[in-house]
């Protein structure tokens, strides 16, 4: 369905969104509080709570950011955001260190 200036209207993604704008309100924060404290506009903010920015348009970094201003587990939030990385949040300590030292293994190889 066509926009009112008769561009395709933007697929919406409410997800994470809705997940995001639930926390805050639990919370009592407003959408201009989360924006501050990521130093973005109140309209990303806006748009990413209301669906039209999708997890696949949020880099990591942005995620690791709106996890701490909405005070969420990250890992919480991967979840939500169906993170292709999250095993890597539900390993131990020594499976890591394993998979580093693999990759480094690995590294080694090609030089």
């Amino acid at each position: 369905m066509p926009n009112r200036r008769g561009r395709p209207a933007k697929e919406r993604s409410p997800g994470i969104g809705k997940f995001l704008a639930e926390a805050r309100e639990t919370q009592g924060k407003t959408q201009q509080q989360v924006a501050v404290r990521l130093n973005k506009s109140k309209s990303i903010i806006c748009k990413i709570e209301r669906g039209y920015r999708t997890s696949k348009s949020l880099h990591g970094l942005l995620l690791y950011d709106l996890a701490k201003a909405y005070s969420i587990k990250i890992a919480d939030l991967l979840k939500e955001a169906n993170w292709p990385q999250l095993p890597l949040l539900e390993t131990t300590e020594e499976e890591r260190k394993q998979l580093i030292r693999y990759l480094n293994k690995i590294r080694r190889k090609k030089k």
